[in-house]
């Protein structure tokens, strides 16, 4: 498009520059009394222009076609308004026709072909199919490793006791991640995505965390202008270093609806199931085998073009067959976005959790129903690495649980670092 501008620009500035008369702005009335004087009517296209009034100088100036359609000087100012205006289409039949002209000069011939050339490109219809891959790497550290709490007190038993000299107490953990994301848009309702990823998660002195995950989806969105309503569902395979493997299914459906220019309102549900790999060294893996109902209502509000504010609350009910490892879940989430200069934004969110048991467990504390309340904080900051298709993200996370049971106390800190590559087949 700039290449355009400077074209058109560098070959009729002497043109447009002696056709303008600044001496006194052309009145409405004056154009009613005389519709057909050419060089009245397209100053005031020019004044309206140069005004913001770019429809009343794009009226005017299709009028004057009208009235003078070889007019090539006329002709040329529409195609540059055209051209300013995002108008591709219409800026391509005006060169057409331009090149068909045999009064055209050889001079402006070449400019005009090397303008069609640029327009054909932008008039290209970009692939439907998109592929991403994305690759994240993370580093943390975690107080209370293996249920080991930083004063170094456990209940079990219904005893409050010490742990063993040199039991782990903290530790640094370590993170990797690839995925890759393929979209297809059968039309401009109907968007479909599947995904494929890794993940792999490590800590330095102690296995309790490590573990590599496979996590499978797909997803279909239907898009009008005022809503949307997202379907999916996915499967992931999770191989623990320290405990059983397990396998997890999960659909659910999610809508949003604009209710205006700045607010939007949101809400859905999903169900999943885990199933837990029972073995001979892990037998009683089956009691934890679970059923997670969740449901969400949200809203976005815009402040400002730039400032997009967030909330959301969710309800999740966990069903286990032991009734320990089920529970009632409340929680809220705060967000805030700002789009900072050269498309990079900057983020932060909170949440806060409640998760109460259905019933205590007697390993630790039978007298005493375990209730959980978990906080995160995060900051990010992201966006495009210049003109490329590569796409960066940094992101630091502060999570905190507190516990009636000291045994699930934890603290855990951790910065992340994501790279995006936008990949093309066609």
């Amino acid at each position: 498009m700039n290449k355009i501008k400077i074209l058109l620009l560098t070959f009729f500035f002497l043109i447009l520059t002696f056709s303008y008369d600044p001496v006194y702005a052309v009145t409405y009335q004056e154009i009613q009394n005389d519709p057909i004087n050419l060089s009245l009517n397209l100053k005031y296209a020019k004044e309206q222009r140069v005004l913001g009034n770019t429809k009343n100088a794009m009226v005017t100036l299709e009028r004057l076609l009208f009235l003078y359609p070889n007019d090539l000087d006329l002709t040329i100012y529409y195609l540059d308004l055209l051209i300013e205006l995002g108008s591709i289409s219409k800026a391509s039949d005006v060169v057409n026709q331009l090149l068909a002209k045999d009064n055209t000069s050889q001079l402006l011939l070449e400019e005009l072909e090397l303008i069609a050339n640029d327009l054909e490109l932008q008039q290209k219809v970009p692939s439907p199919l998109s592929i991403n891959l994305t690759s994240t790497v993370n580093w943390g550290y975690e107080s209370n490793t293996n249920s080991v709490s930083t004063h170094n007190k456990q209940y079990l038993g219904n005893v409050l006791s010490d742990y063993p000299a040199g039991t782990v107490r903290s530790d640094r953990t370590y993170g990797a991640n690839l995925t890759l994301l393929t979209s297809y848009i059968l039309s401009e309702q109907h968007l479909f995505s599947a995904s494929i990823g890794f993940n792999k998660t490590g800590q330095e002195r102690d296995n309790n965390r490590m573990s590599d995950v496979n996590p499978y989806n797909i997803s279909y969105t239907f898009s009008q202008p005022r809503y949307s309503i997202n379907n999916y569902a996915s499967y992931s395979r999770t191989n623990n270093f320290s405990s059983n493997n397990s396998f997890q299914r999960t659909g659910g459906l999610s809508t949003n609806f604009n209710i205006n220019d700045r607010l939007s309102a949101s809400a859905g549900g999903s169900v999943s199931f885990t199933k837990n790999n029972q073995t001979e060294k892990y037998s009683t893996a089956r009691l934890s085998d679970s059923r997670s109902q969740q449901a969400s209502l949200g809203t976005n509000y815009s402040l400002t073009q730039d400032d997009l504010l967030g909330a959301s609350l969710s309800y999740n009910y966990k069903k286990a067959r032991a009734r320990y490892n089920g529970f009632i879940g409340r929680s809220f989430q705060l967000s805030y976005r700002r789009n900072l200069p050269l498309n990079q934004s900057l983020s932060l969110g909170f949440s806060r959790t409640a998760n109460k048991y259905h019933a205590s467990d007697a390993l630790y504390l039978a007298t005493k129903v375990r209730k959980d309340f978990i906080s995160s904080t995060s900051l990010g900051v992201g966006g495009p690495i210049r003109e490329s298709t590569w796409s960066y993200a940094i992101n630091l996370t502060w999570n905190n649980t507190e516990s009636n049971i000291i045994n699930y106390t934890t603290s855990a800190q951790t910065v992340g670092l994501s790279l995006t590559k936008q990949l093309s087949l066609f």
